[in-house]
């Protein structure tokens, strides 16, 4: 069950995504939010770069107005969190932190139970029309799922249409983490869930999918399609679910980046496409 949400809020239109979603999920399990805002303390020491003898004072006195600035900044994005959550009658708080923004999310994120973030990240000092690299850093570290989302993305009604799931599952440890952690916030009666994996091996491909589907089906999800291929995972994908899923759960490898197999090798791919929501886990 999802109770904490975490979004990190940065001034792209990802957050404003992030922020959509959030909602969305916090609702449908009564969960509060909190609104993440860093003051990229690194990256202002940055901009005022090195100080030549004698301009000390100088500096200091850049760098202070680089922080007001950066301050500004940040209490638009907490204004703008606020209206939000206020118009979608959620629970909120918010939460200001000072330091290198990959690695407060990462502190932060243990005590939550979901992370949400965009596929691209816009939270370093000075503002950039070029993303950075703090998805990467948090799930090369982070224990809290991730949900990455899309720049643009309408979730659909719940009410009218299914969830459409994509689970690809290979019997690793990083989908198998990113497995539990969807049945944590899954809504059984609106989901219709595929298992996909690939594999050479038909025993091995037919155990690990009869497994993930008794499992799903242990916690109430019984609207459920299996399908396993020898062919490139990426493809399969690409050509038959990525335009039909709502969401795609996937796996990560800790500590050396994206698993370079089958799952993490697709979640690399996922992650460049920027279209779907990605529920991450390693």
């Amino acid at each position: 069950m999802i109770k904490r949400i975490l979004i990190p809020l940065d001034p792209s239109p990802y957050t404003e995504t992030a922020l959509e979603i959030g909602c969305i999920i916090a609702r449908q399990h009564n969960a509060e939010i909190t609104g993440l805002v860093i003051l990229d303390i690194p990256g202002i020491k940055k901009t005022v770069g090195p100080v030549p003898l004698g301009a000390i004072e100088y500096a200091d006195k850049l760098e202070h107005l680089k922080e007001k600035e950066a301050h500004d900044h940040i209490h638009i994005l907490l204004s703008k969190f606020r209206e939000k959550c206020s118009k979608e009658g959620v629970l909120f708080r918010e939460a200001e932190l000072q330091g290198s923004p990959s690695e407060r999310i990462i502190r932060e994120s243990i005590y939550y139970d979901l992370v949400v973030m965009g596929l691209r990240t816009f939270f370093h000092y000075p503002p950039s029309d070029k993303p950075g690299d703090t998805l990467d850093e948090v799930m090369d570290q982070s224990i809290t799922p991730i949900l990455g989302v899309p720049q643009s993305f309408t979730f659909p009604d719940i009410s009218k249409e299914k969830i459409k799931v994509l689970v690809a599952f290979d019997g690793s440890l990083p989908s198998a983490s990113a497995l539990q952690s969807f049945v944590t916030f899954a809504i059984p009666d609106v989901m219709e869930v595929a298992l996909l994996t690939s594999d050479d091996n038909n025993d091995a491909a037919e155990y690990h999918l009869t497994q993930a589907e008794a499992y799903l089906k242990s916690h109430s999800i019984f609207n459920i399609k299996k399908e396993k291929t020898t062919e490139n995972i990426k493809k399969i994908v690409n050509e038959k679910y990525l335009n039909w899923a709502t969401l795609i759960v996937v796996g990560t490898h800790s500590k050396s980046g994206i698993f370079d197999f089958m799952v993490g090798s697709l979640t690399k791919e996922l992650i460049k496409t920027d279209k779907k929501p990605l529920l991450i886990s390693q």
